[in-house]
């Protein structure tokens, strides 16, 4: 057996593995106490790109979601105003009906000012239903919503609500107005033949009034499916980021119970190899 003072080997070798036993110890420990596998791109570059990545698409995605989300409100205001017209409208029918019936002229202001009264509140539904501050209806010119649904360039959906207005008549020997898309409907009841022609009137507005709201129903129904959609790619884009960044919790448990083993037994080791040295003073006794 050579036994050397200057150099030995064996305690350097055990020294040298006992530092990459700690390294590896400590990554362990780092992982478990975090609960990511990748903490940093040397632990795993290409991982780290890839989960990067899949975590960004999934905010956006969550994002995309709340924006159509917010379509569906545009949609729900929109429809819930237009049922309120719809309502009025068939007392708006009922009274020019009763207006057709009669020739007493006197009766029949009375019903055109009732009718202006509704329209009146028909044309205040319009201008008052918003969505954060701005108009979905206006008598002027269409209002167009974009909604970007999605998490990608050009992802998007648009809501385009017609011109819609009404004017009511100033008093009752006046005729009101509704305004839906291009068409004007006018609403009088001052003479029995303009009343019987006005009920044919009023069913083509309630016709105009429900194509509107059918279309914002559409764009609801579009929209949940969207965010249906979202929702599935979502969670299945981070579970595929998890899959990649988060740590095994038993895999890396194991790890470090095999590690802590090895740096007990190569501490162990060490010892008994700068023992080896001492063995030297027994030849110079």
């Amino acid at each position: 057996m050579a036994l050397r003072i200057n150099y030995n080997f064996q305690s350097d070798f055990t020294h040298a593995n006992l530092l990459k036993t700690e390294s590896s110890m400590n990554k362990s420990m780092e992982r478990l106490a975090t609960g990511y596998r990748i903490n940093r791109a040397a632990d795993d570059a290409a991982g780290l790109f890839i989960a990067d990545q899949l975590k960004t698409y999934a905010v956006s995605l969550d994002q995309g979601t709340r924006n159509a989300q917010d379509g569906v409100s545009i949609a729900q205001i929109a429809q819930g105003s237009l049922s309120e017209i719809y309502n009025i409208l068939n007392d708006v029918k009922a009274k020019s009906i009763e207006a057709a019936n009669t020739v007493d002229s006197d009766s029949q202001k009375a019903l055109q000012q009732d009718i202006n009264k509704l329209v009146d509140a028909i044309g205040k539904i319009f201008s008052d239903t918003e969505f954060n501050g701005t108009n979905l209806f206006s008598s002027s010119t269409s209002t167009t919503f974009t909604i970007h649904y999605g998490g990608r360039k050009g992802q998007e959906l648009t809501i385009t609500s017609s011109t819609a207005g009404a004017t009511a008549g100033s008093n009752d020997t006046t005729a009101s107005t509704v305004l839906i898309g291009t068409t004007t409907y006018t609403i009088d009841v001052t003479s029995q033949t303009k009343a019987n022609d006005t009920v044919s009137v009023v069913d083509a507005l309630i016709k105009a009034v429900d194509k509107e709201a059918a279309k914002f129903g559409s764009a609801q129904i579009e929209l949940e499916k969207i965010i249906s959609n979202n929702e599935t790619q979502r969670v299945n884009t981070s579970d595929a980021e998890g899959r990649i960044r988060n740590v095994d919790f038993a895999k890396e448990m194991s790890e470090f119970t095999r590690q802590n083993i090895l740096m007990q037994s190569g501490m162990s080791i060490l010892a008994q190899a700068n023992q080896q040295s001492q063995l030297v003073l027994q030849l110079l006794r």
